[in-house]
């Protein structure tokens, strides 16, 4: 098929990479003619080309107007008279340019940017499958299949892996989306390619237990080894004193020289007892705390050791609650165990398994972004206290980011979100990468997301969602944002640096048994039989009463 059946339109204005061209065919003709070929004239998100001397200009379809404008022209008679016509415009963006090798019609060379632009009048191109394969050809650089082309769905999507993680991504649509699902598909694919990496998934709401199969370590409430000495004296004065007390201060001071002394006191070899501070990682017996803060009420009057009564009441509270056992250790059990608990969440050596799970749905909510914080800062510290080059890169992906890092200072846990924005901001100088996965990107803190170079688009329907993530983006493809509630289950926007080009992608399928547990519930089908029992209502309160987690099928 010659190159002048493929032409749709000229281009009749150029601004900057921002083009429109006027279609010359209806586009009921462009899709006859091309539907057996599978190409999309006409739709958001196609893409055409334009010839400009040895090099071809790619460009997104981001709008299509139609508008009657009127025509003046002379009759039989000589004379001039005017009738109305259906103007059609494509608004384009420019994003690449292929520089022609040879006469074939794919021998060219794809580069992302613009050098050469176009002129008025010059002709615009349907992008054939050959070329699309060009501009989508797998990179040379490391790369993972996630997905296909949505214009041409045999076409292989690749992100480049290490601008992908290198310089952060993140993953945002509404529930029902397909997001949970486009997450498995990513990180399956970036162990695919790398079975020896070190991953950390923050899954709240336990839906990627299965997902992975063995090569995943489900660390849950009752696995989790988070002992109350890894936590820094910001995280002890959140769950020892909290925020609401009146004598927060007076309290804090108590609780830091109570900790520095009970570190102090269980010593380690080779660091000076003045050496460490409050924040050292060094484990600590809340026994010596309890005693530390008893020493210093012991010459108060009862009206002045009420601040010192209510962190030791806090502190025993705890101890006698079971469902902070992970955290709160008996005396009996404290040991130096950081380098075993490093070795277990950051997978080294990765031993099979390349991805840490935390299943954080079982844990008190009271206490959850403490878990969070150290977890993060855990990561971060370990990272930056390791030698040059880097030998162990990391990636901290983070479920619900905006439930931890939220847009509102108000509403977060402070050491949480800094724990969140250090890493954004200075995680790929020590090789840690972060992942953000959020519903409702308009309640995530702006800062944090910046950072991420690559954007994963799902379905928003959402407005405030739509503007918040349109402020995100490259000026260059703010208008595909309009297209995001239009957008199919599994099907994304990605922008950024993991990609060459903006694409509109369809993720891969999953195999059933590794699907994450996020799928809607079938309310009509469950409820056109009765299927439980008193049985059933007798073990969900057992296992209430003693928090005790069913198991996914169960």
């Amino acid at each position: 098929m010659s190159a002048e059946i493929l032409r749709v339109g000229r281009v009749i204005e150029i601004s900057g990479s921002k083009v429109v061209g006027e279609l010359e065919s209806s586009v009921e003709d462009l899709y006859r003619t091309y539907k057996s070929r599978r190409y999309t004239v006409g739709q958001i998100g196609s893409i055409v080309r334009i010839e400009a001397g040895d090099k071809l200009v790619f460009g997104l379809v981001t709008a299509l107007r139609m508008a009657e404008v009127a025509i003046a022209e002379k009759s039989k008679d000589k004379k001039v008279v005017e009738r109305s016509s259906d103007a059609k415009w494509l608004e384009i963006e420019l994003f690449g340019e292929g520089l022609r090798s040879g006469l074939g019609e794919n021998d060219f060379t794809f580069q992302r940017g613009v050098v050469t632009y176009p002129l008025p009048g010059q002709p615009i191109f349907v992008a054939t499958v050959g070329e699309l394969s060009q501009i989508y050809n797998r990179p040379d650089s490391p790369s993972i299949h996630i997905g296909s082309l949505s214009q041409a769905s045999a076409l292989p999507i690749y992100l480049m892996t290490n601008e992908l993680l290198g310089k952060h991504f993140a993953v945002l649509g509404t529930t029902g989306s397909g997001k949970s699902c486009s997450v498995t598909v990513l990180l399956q694919a970036i162990l695919d390619a790398a079975p020896s990496g070190h991953i950390i998934l923050l899954d709240p709401h336990n839906e990627y237990s299965r997902a992975f199969g063995t090569r995943a370590e489900v660390i849950d409430p009752a696995t989790l080894n988070l002992p109350h000495w890894l936590l820094n004296f910001e995280e002890c004065s959140e769950i020892f004193v909290g925020k609401s007390e009146f004598a927060a201060t007076s309290q804090t001071n108590i609780l830091k020289e109570a900790i520095l002394s009970a570190r102090r006191s269980f010593g380690i070899a080779d660091i000076a007892a003045d050496d460490i501070t409050v924040d050292t990682p060094i484990p600590y017996k809340l026994g010596a705390v309890l005693a530390a803060v008893e020493l210093q009420a012991k010459d108060l009057s009862p009206s002045k050791r009420e601040s010192h009564d209510k962190i030791i009441n806090k502190i025993k509270s705890m101890q006698a609650d079971k469902r902070f056992s992970f955290l709160v250790r008996p005396d009996t059990e404290v040991t130096d165990g950081l380098v075993d608990i490093i070795k277990q969440y950051l997978r080294i050596p990765v031993d099979d398994k390349p991805i840490s799970i935390i299943d954080l749905s079982g844990i008190p909510s009271d206490v959850v972004d403490v878990v969070v914080s150290v977890l993060c800062r855990m990561v971060f510290d370990f990272a930056v206290w390791s030698p040059r080059p880097v030998k162990v890169p990391i990636l901290l992906v983070c479920e619900e980011a905006h439930r931890y890092a939220p847009r509102s200072d108000a509403a977060a846990f402070q050491p949480t979100k800094q724990a969140l924005a250090r890493i954004a901001k200075e995680g790929r100088k020590y090789g840690v990468s972060l992942g953000l996965i959020s519903q409702r990107p308009s309640e995530l803190a702006e800062t944090i997301l910046s950072q991420c170079n690559t954007l994963i688009a799902l379905r928003m329907s959402n407005e405030q969602d739509q503007h918040f993530v349109q402020r995100a983006l490259p000026d260059a493809v703010r208008s595909l944002i309009d297209s995001l509630p239009t957008l199919r289950s599994q099907e994304a926007l990605i922008v950024g640096e993991g990609t060459a080009v903006p694409v509109r992608v369809r993720f891969s399928d999953l195999a059933e048994d590794r699907r994450p547990h996020s799928a809607d519930v079938p309310f009509a089908a469950l409820w056109c039989t009765d299927t439980a029992d008193a049985a059933y209502v007798t073990d969900i309160v057992r296992r209430w009463r003693q928090q005790e987690r069913p198991t996914i099928g169960t």
